[in-house]
C-alpha cells in the first residue's frame, strides 16, 4: 500500500490535498552540535492529504527509510511547570481508573522515562518502557525500583512478558503503518481485559486553529477524534474515552479490547473533511502574514521553544523573513549550546536573554505565554511578545 495513493487506516484510494511545506527538517527534535551540521541536516517535503472515507490526514511524501531516532533526539516537555502538572494528574488518573496499584505497566516510546516514574510514584508496582533514543543515555527516572527502559524499538513479541496496561504517548503519529501496531497489540492482549491509553497531537485543534507549525516531517499521521476512533474500532478496541486535553492540543484515548470491526467508519469524518479544506488556504495566508511582519522588524527576535513548533516556524519563514531571528530559547538544559536543524539557530538558556536583549519574543505555544512573559519581565526586559499558535 502506497502512502501517496491509499489511506494507511482504511485503505481507501484517492486522498484529497490539504497543505504542503517543502524542504523541512526530517527530524525537528534532533539538534546539532554546530552551524554546518545543522544546515546539512536531512530535509524532506510534507504534502498533507486527507482520506475521503475516514478523514485521516497524513503526509503522502513521508519516507520511513529517512527516519532514524538516535541518541540526541530530545522532545521532553517536563521542564515546564504546566506540563509537569498535566503529567502528574494524568498518571494519577490512569492508575486509579485502570486499577493499576501493584500492577505492571508497559509504555511504548517512553522517552527518558519521566512518565514511567510518575506511574510508579502513583502506585504501579513496575513500569517498563521501550525507546531506541535512550541507547547509551542516562536518566534519573529509572532510579526508582521497578522502573526500566529497554533502549530498543518496540516489537509486539516484547508483550510476551506479563502486563496490566499499555500506554503509548506521542508515538502513533510517527508510524506509517498504525493499524498494524494496533492489531499486534490486540493479538498480544488476547481474551484478557487489558486497558490501553494512547495520546497524540490533536489534529482537530491544529486544523481549527490553523496551527501549521504542528506540521512536521516526523509526524506522518495527524489524528482527529474521528480517525483515531476508526483506527481503534478496526483493530479491535472500543474507546471508553476520547478527550481533548492540554489546552485541546492533545487527544487522549482510553480503550478496552473488543471484537475487531474492520469496516467501521466514524460519523465525525464529514466535519473533519470540511475543516481540512479550509485549513490549507488559511495556513498559507498566515505564513505570508508572519513573513511580512518579521521582514519589517527593526531589531532582534527570539523564539521561545526549541521544539517542533518553533523550529518548523523558523524554517518555513525563508531566509529574508527569518533574518531578525537571533536564537531559540528553551528551559531544557539538554538543548543548550546546540543548533536547530535547517535554519541553524543556536539554542540558548533563558538567562542569556539579558545579554541578547531581544526586541520581540515569539512564543511557540500559547499554553506557556503567562509563564514565559513573567520570566522575561522578571529579568528586567521589556520586549514585545507574540504567540505563534493556539
Amino acid at each position: 500500500m502506497s502512502l501517496a495513493s491509499h489511506c494507511p487506516v482504511c485503505n481507501t484510494p484517492a486522498p484529497g490535498p490539504v497543505f504542503a511545506l517543502g524542504n523541512v527538517p526530517i527530524i525537528c527534535n534532533q539538534l546539532w552540535p554546530d552551524t554546518d551540521a545543522a544546515r546539512a541536516a536531512p530535509a524532506g517535503d510534507v504534502t498533507l492529504v486527507i482520506c475521503p472515507a475516514c478523514a485521516f490526514v497524513w503526509n503522502a511524501d513521508f519516507d520511513p527509510a529517512k527516519m532514524h531516532y538516535a541518541p540526541g533526539y530530545e522532545n521532553a516537555l517536563h521542564f515546564s511547570p504546566r506540563f509537569q502538572a498535566f503529567a502528574e494528574e494524568l498518571a494519577a488518573g490512569l492508575v486509579s481508573r485502570f486499577d493499576l496499584h501493584g500492577k505492571h505497566v508497559i509504555e511504548i516510546g517512553c522517552g527518558d522515562g519521566h512518565f514511567l516514574d510518575l506511574m510508579a510514584q502513583h502506585g504501579a508496582a513496575t513500569a517498563t518502557g521501550f525507546d531506541p533514543s535512550m541507547e547509551g543515555k542516562e536518566t534519573p527516572f529509572t532510579a526508582r525500583e521497578g522502573v526500566e527502559i529497554v533502549p530498543e524499538y518496540f516489537r509486539s513479541d516484547q508483550l510476551e512478558r506479563p502486563f496490566d496496561a499499555i500506554l503509548c504517548r506521542h508515538v502513533l503519529e510517527h508510524l506509517d503503518t498504525p493499524l498494524a501496531l494496533m492489531q499486534d497489540i490486540r493479538r498480544a492482549i488476547g481474551p484478557r481485559d487489558v486497558p490501553i491509553y494512547f495520546e497524540v497531537p490533536n489534529a482537530g485543534w491544529m486544523l481549527e486553529t490553523v496551527s501549521m507549525w504542528d506540521v512536521i516531517y516526523e509526524h506522518v499521521g495527524y489524528w482527529t477524534a474521528a480517525s483515531i476512533t476508526t483506527l481503534m474500532r478496526r483493530a479491535g478496541f472500543v474507546p471508553t474515552s476520547v478527550q481533548a486535553g492540554y489546552g485541546d492540543q492533545f487527544l487522549m484515548v482510553e480503550a478496552r479490547p473488543a471484537t475487531p470491526n474492520p469496516a467501521y467508519l466514524d460519523p465525525g469524518a464529514a466535519q473533519v473533511q470540511q475543516t481540512a479544506r479550509a485549513f490549507g488556504q488559511a495556513a498559507n495566508a498566515e505564513l505570508e502574514a508572519w513573513r511580512s511582519r518579521l521582514s519589517k522588524l527593526d531589531g532582534k527576535a527570539v523564539i521561545w521553544g526549541a521544539g517542533s513548533k518553533g523550529i518548523t516556524f523558523a524554517n518555513a519563514l525563508g531566509t529574508q523573513a527569518a533574518a531578525p531571528l537571533a536564537a531559540l530559547v528553551d528551559l531544557n538544559p539538554r538543548k543548550h549550546r546546540l543548533t536547530a536543524p535547517g535554519i541553524a539557530l543556536p539554542v540558548i538558556a533563558p538567562d542569556t536573554l539579558t545579554t541578547l536583549a531581544p526586541d520581540l519574543v515569539l512564543i511557540s505555544n500559547a499554553l506557556y505565554e503567562a509563564e514565559i512573559s513573567a520570566q522575561v519581565r522578571a529579568m528586567g526586559l521589556t520586549p514585545d511578545f507574540a504567540v505563534l499558535a493556539g
